[in-house]
């Protein structure tokens, strides 16, 4: 009898043990997919903004937050990135460039935007993430962006990250 209790003991051990690491891993698994997307957001951010040069959607001198943007000779009028943290979007607005002020708005009923039925939609926020593009001239030649975002980490906490890339005025051609 002494002996099925020190099993059953020694087993109860070894399953809470279990469930333990069991909790840890899931835990884990969540945070290392917000990481992962964290990082996905920036990336993709900095490609966008590189493509829209490459692409000529917007010019070099367009390339700024909010209030800098010079559209002197552009093709057409931008307002420039959002500044401070911002929901990530899951629609890019009707500029049709992520990370601008237009990126939750949506078209209403009639599906053209700058009518009187358009209306922000928290529906198109991505959930659990929020993005800071910051936008910095390094030379008349070199601008600097800067992408933070913040995730939801363990224990309810919110978690950042940052990536850094550099874009001079010199588009390259893309096919």
């Amino acid at each position: 009898m002494v002996e099925t209790v020190i099993a059953i003991f020694v087993l109860t051990i070894g399953l809470i043990g279990t469930a333990a690491a069991l909790t840890f891993a899931l835990e884990f698994g969540a945070l290392s997919k917000n990481v992962t997307g964290a990082k996905t957001v920036i990336v993709s951010t900095i490609e966008e903004i590189e493509t829209l040069r490459n692409a000529r959607r917007l010019e070099f001198s367009q390339i700024a937050n909010t209030g800098s943007v010079d559209n002197t000779g552009a093709a057409t009028v931008f307002s420039g990135f959002s500044t401070g943290y911002q929901p990530v979007s899951l629609s890019p607005g009707e500029d049709g460039v992520n990370g601008t002020g237009d990126d939750l708005i949506d078209p209403g009923p009639d599906a053209t935007f700058g009518t009187g039925d358009d209306f922000s939609n928290p529906g198109l926020i991505r959930s659990g993430f929020t993005r800071r593009i910051a936008i910095s001239n390094i030379s008349p030649t070199i601008r600097k962006i800067e992408v933070n975002v913040r995730y939801s980490a363990a224990a309810g906490k919110i978690a950042e990250i940052r990536g850094v890339a550099y874009l001079n005025d010199e588009a390259r051609i893309t096919r």
